[in-house]
């Protein structure tokens, strides 16, 4: 059973090992980075700055979708349409921590010091010995006791080894999922950036704009003869500067969402090379185990502490008396472009990956043709 979404719900998490929301907040305030003397409250930081920039722009935007400058809306539309900034992110890389530190935390080493310490005293006892065999009976009640406690250690070890696993995989699930939002995102932008149509449609705007200002102008006498060679020069001007706004937003959510799909993949490729190990090597000890997720966990901690993600959108240049106008156009193109985005067009099967699909390369394609009758055309009437 698996939830599709993005940092949907979890399944087959240990009910057992997970901390309480009180139990996770008083690790985070207290635990350090492994191998840092950084605690990991101070580290994550920055990523629950972000998660708290989102849900504050995201109130905002509810308020007024005309609130905020430029820059946030372009930078958390992209991070908040791609998924990334997600609490579940968050609260399943604090989890590894918690778990991992379990784990570390773990001795086997005295009980087994003391097995073997025990074992050495035994051989030399005499159990025919009163004192002696009286001291033997103690000592195999240790012994056994001690054996327990490595027993029940090893459950345990097993319990938490699992849960990393699990929780590593959820979190490569979910980073899988997000490259591919930002993939399609990436698509989309470039297409609609090389048919233009957006720029064309904008271009009217301004013309339709000037020429009815022109008109409220002229007819006040305020313009006289000058009045259509003044329109054509706002127009030109503001044609060229809406095109390059245009060229520069594109440009810039482009390489937002290119951040953000590299920097999940470098997450996803860590964890696949660390499980394919995992995969490889079944008896490991306690120090290859701990070896094995002190590196996962550094994969996962670089999710929440490595991330660079920036934007600069262009300014308007424009100064001409049309600049509040020039924005607004800017305002309805940015809105357009995350309405499009959102809606997912290629969240439908992509019928090139498709493998039922009819391929005209395979003469020996034996699946359904879904072309009614009429549609199909005979042998004879085929075209050479």
């Amino acid at each position: 059973m698996s939830d599709q979404s993005i940092f949907g719900l979890r399944f087959g998490s240990n009910a057992e090992l997970n901390p309480t929301g009180g139990e996770l907040g008083a690790f985070i305030t207290r635990a350090k980075r492994p191998g840092t003397l950084k605690p990991l409250g101070s580290a994550f930081a920055p990523f629950r700055e972000l998660l708290h920039g989102l849900a504050a722009f995201g109130g905002k935007w509810q308020q007024d979708a005309r609130q905020g400058d430029m820059r946030e809306r372009m930078f958390y539309g992209v991070v908040g349409h791609s998924q990334f900034a997600h609490p579940a992110l968050m609260l399943a890389v604090e989890h590894y921590e918690y778990h991992f530190h379990a784990l570390a935390a773990l001795d086997f080493r005295k009980p087994a010091a003391f097995i073997k310490s025990a074992e050495e005293e035994m051989e030399r006892l005499n159990p025919k010995k009163k004192d002696d065999a009286a001291r033997l009976e103690r000592f195999r009640a240790m012994v056994e006791e001690r054996k327990r406690a490595i027993g029940a250690l090893n459950k345990r070890k097993a319990a938490l080894v699992e849960e990393l696993r699990l929780i590593a995989l959820y979190i490569r699930d979910n980073l899988v999922r997000i490259r591919k939002r930002c993939e399609a995102s990436i698509v989309i932008l470039v297409e609609r950036q090389l048919s233009r149509k957006e720029e064309q449609r904008l271009v009217e705007d301004i013309r339709e704009h000037l020429g009815l200002q022109f008109q409220e102008r002229g007819q006040g006498g305020e313009m006289g003869g000058k009045g259509p060679r003044i329109a054509e020069q706002d127009a030109a001007v503001l044609t060229s500067e809406v095109s390059a706004l245009l060229r520069a937003d594109v440009f810039a959510l482009t390489a937002l969402y290119e951040a953000i799909h590299e920097h999940a993949g470098k997450a996803v490729r860590a964890i696949d090379l660390l499980t394919a190990e995992a995969a490889a090597k079944k008896n490991r000890t306690m120090e290859d185990e701990l070896d094995l997720f002190a590196r996962m966990e550094g994969a996962l901690a670089s999710l929440v502490t490595e991330f660079r993600f920036e934007m600069s959108p262009a300014a308007v240049r424009s100064e001409t008396a049309h600049g509040r106008f020039l924005l607004e156009k800017r305002e309805e193109l940015l809105n357009g472009l995350f309405a499009v985005l959102k809606r997912e067009r290629r969240a439908r099967s992509d019928r090139r990956r498709d493998e039922d699909r009819r391929r005209f390369t395979d003469p020996n394609f034996k699946g359904v043709d879904l072309r009614r009758g009429k549609e199909r055309r005979s042998e004879k009437s085929r075209r050479t």
